[in-house]
């Protein structure tokens, strides 16, 4: 069906998802209706399948921007999405069960300064050895197949030989 093997591993990650929540679902309502804690894991769960598929849309996709063909980037948005949809979770979480002692935002300010210095190494830190940009357009040839890249005239240089 699909030959590249992250789009199966996905597809593998997103099917066991789907399968996995609707039994917990089945189990839930059978034997105690009156609290769903399925919700819990299909949130969980659901936001890990999500930042999944933002990832792999990030890297298949051929589009030229920085966040596409960037590898530090492209790291980077998928981590602040992972981090975006814990916090609320974990909100969502606080809000629910204990609604008079707020938690939730000693996570987020511990993982949001890991996030803040991940953002700083992906667009600001100077890479040793490059020039500004250079790097970018390193990343944008190798995601196009060779037999896609505009060809470059070659130099004609003096022979040296007699």
């Amino acid at each position: 069906m699909f030959k590249d093997l992250a789009m199966r591993v996905f597809l593998i990650h997103l099917a066991a998802f789907v399968v996995v929540t609707a039994g917990l679902a089945a189990i839930n309502l059978w034997f105690a209706p009156q609290y769903p804690w399925f919700i819990w894991v299909l949130i969980g769960w659901g936001a890990a399948v999500a930042t999944h598929a933002l990832a792999l849309l990030l890297r298949k996709t051929r589009r030229r921007e920085r966040i596409f063909v960037d590898r530090k980037a492209r790291s980077f948005t998928v981590h602040l999405f992972a981090y975006v949809a814990t916090v609320l979770i974990l909100f969502f979480v606080n809000l629910t069960v204990t609604p008079r002692m707020w938690w939730f935002y000693w996570v987020a300010l511990g993982w949001g300064a890991g996030i803040i210095a991940h953002g700083w190494c992906a667009f600001f830190k100077r890479r040793r050895g490059s020039r500004q940009g250079s790097q970018v357009t390193q990343a944008a040839t190798k995601s196009v197949p060779a037999s896609k890249r505009p060809r470059r005239p070659r130099s004609k240089k003096p022979s040296t030989q007699p």
